[in-house]
């Protein structure tokens, strides 16, 4: 059974911009070494005690007021993604407690985490939601903060991840089918992307911070290995349920995991010759986490260049080791 929805408002939001230059001349590194390595001229970040809440909050309000509602019109909120304001309570309950200060609206709010996937697997879940009638309006959310979770002394992470959020309104309708999904995970790299720091393996009471085991670490040239190795089979088992070859594709979102990580996907499936319209947002914002989707998502839907009949997917990598895609046709054209 094919499942449609329709997407009635859609937002993001970053914070303060910090060039790879100025980063470089404070650490000393080489001029340009960042948009070398990493691919990323310049990331947004927080400035503390600003966090996933108000980015989340922002980038809600403005997908709401685009899509005509507000939160009493809301059924359910989502949030997406890996980071958060706190252990407990969770984040969808905290950005809610932001749009309804007074607590008049019970919603439910639930959190989806596959880390940089985060995304895609909440809106399958909001729109199996829809499907069901157990909800009229979702409201579904990713907010990521990464930075402070980097360690400057790791030049691979510190250079290449950014905060950012974004939110859709979505409802039930035919505007677009979901033609496929599908996630699959490899264990044979789940700790090759870690923050070891915090949770009950290594809890504060025994573990004092330190930037080794409280930051972000991962094995990019394993990654890259693995991602290589085992995306051409995840991509064959998402195409075949459905009419189209990979090529055939309008647009692709794949998630901007680094300059290494597209290449290395751009070369199991080389979409760009075949005419196919990747995005890229990685340069300008960086690796967002599970908001890098939703935004690049966004700013499609806004550009005008999807029109009826197109097709879209989604699609990346994710801690764990995960690969996810989605893929989407629009029976309308996006506004």
């Amino acid at each position: 059974m094919s499942l449609s929805f329709n997407i009635l408002g859609h937002a993001w939001t970053v914070p303060k911009p910090v060039e790879s230059s100025q980063i470089e001349r404070d650490l000393k590194w080489p001029q340009g070494w960042s948009q070398r390595y990493s691919g990323v001229k310049k990331r947004h970040w927080v400035d503390h005690p600003e966090s996933n809440g108000e980015l989340g909050t922002d980038a809600a309000l403005k997908a709401m007021e685009m899509a005509g509602v507000s939160i009493r019109e809301i059924d359910l909120v989502i949030f997406a993604g890996a980071t958060y304001d706190y252990t407990l309570p969770n984040q969808a309950s905290v950005i809610k407690s932001k749009l309804d200060s007074e607590s008049k609206f019970h919603i439910p709010c639930i959190d989806v985490d596959t880390t940089c996937l985060s995304f895609i697997t909440g809106l399958e879940i909001a729109v199996e939601k829809l499907a069901l009638s157990k909800a009229t309006n979702i409201l579904l959310i990713s907010a990521e903060v990464s930075s402070n979770g980097l360690n400057p002394e790791n030049r691979e992470t510190y250079s290449l991840f950014g905060d950012a959020a974004a939110a859709f309104v979505i409802t039930k309708g035919s505007d677009i089918t979901i033609m496929n999904s599908l996630l699959r995970s490899y264990s044979s790299g789940v700790y090759d992307t870690i923050i070891e720091g915090s949770g009950n393996k290594k809890p504060p009471s025994l573990y004092p911070f330190t930037p080794e085991t409280h930051s972000f670490k991962m094995n990019g040239k394993k990654l890259l290995r693995l991602a290589k190795t085992k995306i051409p089979v995840f991509m064959q088992e998402l195409f075949s349920a459905v009419a189209i070859e990979p090529q055939d594709l309008d647009h692709c979102i794949p998630h901007q995991a680094s300059k290494s990580g597209l290449l290395i996907f751009e070369s199991c499936f080389p979409l760009i010759k075949h005419g196919v319209n990747v995005e890229s947002t990685l340069e300008d914002y960086g690796n967002c986490i599970a908001a890098s989707i939703p935004m690049t998502f966004s700013m499609l839907l806004s550009s005008g260049k999807i029109t009826q009949g197109q097709t879209c997917m989604l699609a990346g990598t994710s801690a764990g080791f995960g690969i996810g895609g989605i893929i989407l046709k629009f029976n309308f054209k996006p506004t």
